[in-house]
């Protein structure tokens, strides 16, 4: 039997994480980043060792100096082996922070790991969570580099993602397409396009990981699209693309449950808040020549929805967004993401061919009642997903409601109460988003050709 270890009995322990080092090593056909790690505990000392890779191509070009953005790829990915033990302390042995940037890293580690502070049972506020303790004298400097107007686009495999590519392959046709360890559904559409494909593989030390979870350690999620921020910079100044093109929308800026008075929210690194905050950085202390935005943030899921279904039809049996099946290149059918992906597509997609694409209608699944009303039910925990806001959830399932005949209603409608919400269908291109004016227009345009 595991005991479970509890966050003040690691503040008591008095444990040290230790940002050790990065490097970079180049071979004639891969670049790879290394970075050290240490977790200290009294006398013990665990290193980690964190790897990410990608081959070489004629595109890229390595002669420009990494360190800035190498130094702060690992400063970012170091919250997987940090969230082990928690320790107040983080030692960066090889690099600086002024105290601006510390405070900027303590904002994103204490709403980044929300979600992990509010299941752990974390009582603290956010200038107790984690103090960075720098050795080094400045020496990072902000990298000129001079790069083309033209995009990468992180491929995840879901469909948001493919309405991006969908909408701007054309438009930028010498833009790439960029995916971490992709699933099946992502290598479907980089096997299309590998003149313009950028593979990266992100190796943790995952057994160390592992062993202190079964010894009762912490565990939980991360900000990971901060990790992919980070990285896909990098990317930006190798292959000399102005326009890092995210996927993520609006919904993606509420939370799933206040607790403590922080807001906790799965995708917190995906919100407009994080977004917002992380072009500030890049912008101050990496580079001003790579761009950093979301292209579907004036967009909600139900405009992302109707685009999918009517611009990225061949991708219909090939998209997944199940986090739980997608190695094994399937829909779980139990878990949130499922659900709320069947919920959003039923309006556009006819039962039978959404039966086919899921393997069951959903809708009828009695079993799922608790993540229904999940996400459904606003006095309700909203899952720890990403998963939209319960008026988008209720605006879909209200007008599947109107379409059934009474006695017909699937198992997870019967008993439910449609909601007539105020909601628009309009689309806010002048409300909150980052979209350079070109890509606005593309959106606009073929928002406007659908007729919300």
């Amino acid at each position: 039997m595991v005991i479970m270890k509890n966050f003040e009995q690691l503040r008591e322990e008095n444990n040290q994480f230790v940002y050790r080092s990065y490097s970079v090593v180049e071979s004639d056909g891969e670049i790879a980043l290394h970075f050290l790690y240490e977790l200290r505990e009294g006398e013990r000392v665990t290193p980690f060792h964190h790897r990410i890779s990608l081959k070489k191509n004629i595109k890229m070009s390595t002669d420009f100096d990494m360190e800035t953005i190498l130094f702060h790829i690992g400063l970012v990915e170091a919250v997987s082996y940090y969230k082990i033990a928690v320790p107040k302390e983080f030692y960066i042995a090889c690099g600086y922070l002024t105290q601006e940037q510390k405070k900027w890293f303590v904002k994103l580690y204490f709403n980044g790991l929300g979600e992990f502070i509010y299941l752990n049972k974390i009582d603290i506020a956010e200038d107790d969570l984690v103090e960075f303790i720098t050795v080094d004298e400045p020496k990072f400097t902000k990298i000129e580099r001079e790069t083309k107007e033209r995009a990468i686009i992180p491929i995840g495999g879901g469909k948001d993602s493919l309405v991006s590519y969908e909408l701007l392959r054309d438009v930028f046709p010498d833009s790439s397409l960029f995916s971490m360890n992709p699933i099946k559904a992502s290598r479907v559409i980089l096997d299309k396009h590998r003149d313009n494909s950028i593979v990266l593989k992100r190796e943790l030390d995952l057994e160390k990981i592992l062993d202190f979870n079964r010894r009762g350690y912490l565990n939980g999620h991360i900000p990971f699209s901060s990790i992919v921020g980070f990285i896909s910079i990098w990317l930006g100044l190798l292959y000399r693309s102005r326009y890092i093109v995210l996927s993520n929308e609006s919904s993606a800026n509420e939370e799933n449950i206040i607790y403590n008075d922080q807001k906790i929210n799965h995708q917190y690194s995906k919100s407009i808040e994080f977004e917002n905050d992380f072009r500030w950085y890049i912008k101050n202390f990496v580079t001003d020549d790579v761009e950093y935005f979301s292209f579907l943030r004036p967009l909600d899921e139900i405009h992302i929805a109707k685009l999918f279904t009517t611009l990225a039809t061949e991708h219909l049996f090939t998209f997944r967004s199940c986090n739980v099946g997608s190695k094994a290149d399937k829909w779980c059918c139990r878990c949130p993401k499922c659900l709320f992906t069947y919920i959003m597509l039923c309006n556009y997609i006819d039962d039978a061919t959404l039966h086919e694409i899921f393997g069951r209608d959903m809708l009828d699944a009695e079993e799922l009642r608790e993540l229904f009303d999940g996400l459904s039910q606003s006095e309700t925990l909203k899952p720890f997903e990403c998963v939209g806001t319960y008026d988008e959830v209720n605006y879909a399932l209200t007008q599947k409601y109107k379409s059934y005949e009474r006695e017909q209603l699937p198992k997870l409608l019967q008993g439910y109460q449609p909601k007539e919400i105020a909601y628009s269908l309009r689309v806010d291109f002048d409300g909150e988003n980052n979209l350079p004016q070109k890509f606005k227009e593309v959106l606009r345009e073929q928002v406007e050709k659908l007729h919300f």
